[in-house]
This record gives structure tokens, C-alpha cells and sequence, in this order.
């Protein structure tokens, strides 16, 4: 056994059997910012195999003071999340193997993004992607861990297919819009986010090392301000006199999956941007749209996306025709935009 993991392995629930299992084992993280990139850097400490990291989006210097593992560079350079986390990851621990995507996880490319892992966890910031990784995870009996936060408030919530409650039997459908707080009203800080991601590392680490039964099912409710937490314990929503049955795991009928709840354009948390979503067959040419848009407007690039500030608006393009339109909420005006100045 690697003298590494020498204390880790000292814990009897753990032992060498478990660091093995750890190491054999693969873990999808979707969103490597506040929650994923500590999860990330936690579950790579410990010596998982391999992990895949899926973020759409790129280092900013507001994120500094709740994303532990970026830095001022890699904001300076407007890094990659996905890149940058890896590039970190790798020097924390050279030995694991690491898959990297710099893209919007949506309905079309789940399937090749995410393949069958042991386990996914949960690290975006929009219900939408919620509701599609569950229904991949119950379609292919995929345990994962959901976790989120905003302001000094999280929950975490490990959901194991056919044993516990999924998400949509935790919530059906999305909340309305107006009545989610965000982290830009609401705000966020660092030590909560660390609370619930080493919470949600933890019961990673328990699946992974002891196997689906040691998993509760139970929602945990942070208020970290007060020092209050709750358990919650719920059912799955099974068919019967009172209820229909869930959706996704009891009904099987995998509404996000299959497309037909995804929208092609979306208000971002916080960001006050509308982000549009493509479906190209092949990848965009950047360099010649940077050669056309620069008769209008100051494009700068790197290999990962464009930017640049045209009718009003900060863009970023990215090479699969996924365009953040910062400055508006109005997912009209945008559509318009993206039509006008990069084609439909």
C-alpha cells in the first residue's frame, strides 16, 4: 500500500480494501467551481482513480474568495475552470488520471461526457442540469451526491437509484424563477461552501470505500449562520392511491434526457447573462469568426473561446456554438443578437 495514504487507511472503515476500491474507482464531477473544485480536490487527496471534470465556464477574480483551489493567474488569463482545476489537481497528486471538458452539459452530449462512472457529483448552480443528471443517473443506476448553496445556507442529498428518493421525488419540478435566491442577491461565503462540498467528499468517500448500503438517503439542510442542521428523511415516490409516482425513478419517463424540458437559451444564477446553446455537427471555426467580428468590435481569444463587447453586451463564444451574452436577462434580445452576429 502506498505510504501516502498511510493515515488514511489507518481508519478501519477505510482499511486497504477501501484505499483499493478508491483507486479502481471513477467519478464524474459536474461544475468544478465553488462546490466541484473542492470536492475535486478532496476526492483527489484521497486517492480516487480517475476523475472527469465537465464546466462550461471560465476563473473570475470574484471567484477567489469562495473557490479554494484558483488563483489570481488563473483569473489574470480568464483560465478555463476545467483546465485550470486539472492543471492544480495534478500537481496536489501526478498519480491519477484526469478527463477534462470545457462545455455545457445538456441532453445531446451527456451520454459521451459522463459514460458510467461509479459515481457523479453534483457541482453546477441551476436546476436544470440538476434534473438531467438525475435522470441519466436513475436511466443507468448511477449513484450521485447533490449539493448547493447560497449565502450561508446549503443542503447536500446522496441519491442511490432504487434504494432512496431521487431528486424529483424531492422536487418534482423546478421552482419558480422569481422565488430562487441567487449568489449574486443573496451572496456566498467560503466557509459554508466548504462545509457542504467536504460533506458531499464524505459521502463520496463512503459509497465509494463501503459500498451503496451505508447511504441514508436523507437530505441535510445547513443554515451555518445559526449552526443549525437538519435530516430530513424521505420516500420515494412510489405508485399509488395518493400519488402518481416519480417521474424518474419509479415512472422511468426521462423528460430531461430526452430533451423535451431543455431550453436553448437560459438566464444564468447570478451571472445577469443569457446563455445560448447550439446543436452543431462539428466544432465552430473561432479563428475565422474572430477574423469577421473584428471589423465590428476587439476580439480577444485562446483556444477554448472568444471575447469581445458588441451591441452593448460582453460575449463569450465557445467552440461548440455556446455563447454567453452578459449585460441582460432578456433571453429575446439575445437569440436576436446571437442570430445577427453569429448566424442561425
Amino acid at each position: 500500500m502506498n505510504d501516502r495514504y498511510r493515515r488514511q487507511t489507518a481508519f478501519v472503515k477505510v482499511g486497504p480494501t477501501g484505499q483499493a476500491r478508491l483507486a479502481s474507482s471513477s467519478v464524474v464531477i459536474c461544475g468544478v467551481g465553488a462546490l466541484g473544485s473542492m470536492v475535486a480536490e478532496r476526492l483527489c487527496r484521497a486517492g480516487v482513480g480517475r476523475l472527469t471534470l465537465i464546466d462550461r465556464d471560465w476563473v473570475e477574480l470574484d471567484n477567489l474568495p469562495r473557490q479554494c483551489l484558483y488563483t489570481e493567474e488563473d483569473a489574470k488569463l480568464n483560465n478555463p475552470k476545467a483546465t485550470s482545476c486539472t492543471e492544480h489537481l495534478l500537481r496536489i497528486n501526478s498519480e491519477m488520471h484526469i478527463d477534462y471538458h470545457v462545455s455545457d452539459l445538456h441532453a445531446e452530449n451527456i451520454q459521451l461526457l459522463l459514460g458510467t462512472p461509479d459515481l457523479i457529483v453534483d457541482g453546477t448552480d441551476n436546476f436544470e442540469t440538476r434534473y438531467l443528471i438525475n435522470d441519466y443517473a436513475c436511466k443507468h443506476n448511477i449513484p450521485w451526491v447533490h449539493g448547493g448553496i447560497v449565502g450561508a445556507s446549503g443542503q447536500t442529498l446522496t441519491i442511490v437509484p432504487g434504494q432512496t428518493a431521487c431528486f424529483r421525488c424531492l422536487l418534482p419540478d423546478p421552482p419558480p424563477t422569481e422565488q430562487m435566491q441567487t449568489c449574486d442577491s443573496a451572496g456566498v461565503l467560503g466557509p459554508a461552501v466548504g462545509i457542504i462540498a467536504n460533506w458531499q467528499a464524505m459521502e463520496a468517500l463512503k459509497l465509494i470505500t463501503s459500498g451503496r448500503s451505508i447511504i441514508d438517503g436523507d437530505l441535510r439542510v445547513f443554515d451555518l449562520w445559526q449552526g443549525d442542521v437538519r435530516r430530513l428523511r424521505l420516500k420515494r415516490r412510489k405508485i399509488s392511491e395518493a400519488d402518481t409516482g416519480c417521474p424518474a425513478c419509479v415512472l422511468a419517463q426521462y423528460e430531461f434526457l430526452q430533451g423535451k424540458r431543455q431550453s436553448q437559451a437560459k438566464i444564468l444564477c447570478g451571472r445577469n447573462s443569457v446563455q445560448i446553446v447550439r446543436d452543431l455537427s462539428e466544432p465552430m471555426a473561432l479563428e475565422i469568426l474572430a477574423a469577421r467580428l473584428s471589423s465590428e468590435c476587439t476580439v480577444t481569444s485562446n483556444p477554448y473561446f472568444l471575447k469581445f463587447q458588441l451591441a452593448g453586451l460582453n460575449w463569450t463564444l465557445f467552440r461548440d456554438g455556446r455563447a454567453l451574452l452578459t449585460g441582460t436577462e432578456d433571453i429575446e434580445l439575445a437569440r436576436k443578437l446571437y442570430s445577427r452576429y453569429i448566424g442561425s
